[in-house]
């Protein structure tokens, strides 16, 4: 890969010229129930970027997309967060390390939230980055694990914010 890995902000006054993009371009997992259910998931933030109620992050590598991240704010159990809405990465390069950001993508979108959640930390009062594994699988929420996050409660998985 040429080192031309960026991460894009999308937001309300964006979204529009990507909505099209993000559902034509992106590889979504070869099993057809994951693959609607994955795509019915990016349907849905894309709708809450155009109420402005989350902020997309694309990581891009030149024009192709590697993967997205959505983060607002939220409260989890009366606690301050930031939410992790959606966390996507493209099927062909899951579990991958992109030498260019020497990490999975995954990882490198997590360590972005984490990085913003604790820039928001210095303004405002939150606590955590939390998120909810979809569907609750128990291999997300291994993975998860694997990168910090820790239980908060029976549905949300947290990484205390610095």
């Amino acid at each position: 890969m040429d080192n031309n890995i960026t991460l894009l902000k999308i937001d309300d006054k964006n979204i529009f010229s990507y909505k099209v993009k993000l559902l034509q371009s992106l590889t979504f997992h070869p099993d057809m129930n994951r693959a609607t259910r994955e795509r019915g998931l990016l349907e849905e933030i894309i709708k809450l970027t155009q109420k402005n109620k989350t902020i997309l992050y694309l990581l891009k590598n030149n024009t192709e997309i590697l993967g997205l991240i959505a983060l607002s704010a939220s409260s989890v159990d009366d606690i301050p967060v930031v939410q992790v809405d959606y966390l996507f990465v493209d099927f062909r390069y899951r579990k991958i390390i992109i030498e260019d950001i020497k990490n999975t993508v995954s990882k490198y979108l997590l360590l972005f939230a984490v990085n913003v959640s604790e820039n928001i930390k210095q303004t405002i009062g939150v606590k955590y980055l939390a998120l909810y594994p979809d569907a609750q699988s128990d291999t997300l929420i291994y993975h998860y694990k694997e990168m910090g996050f820790n239980v908060l409660n029976k549905y949300w998985l947290v990484i205390k914010l610095k």
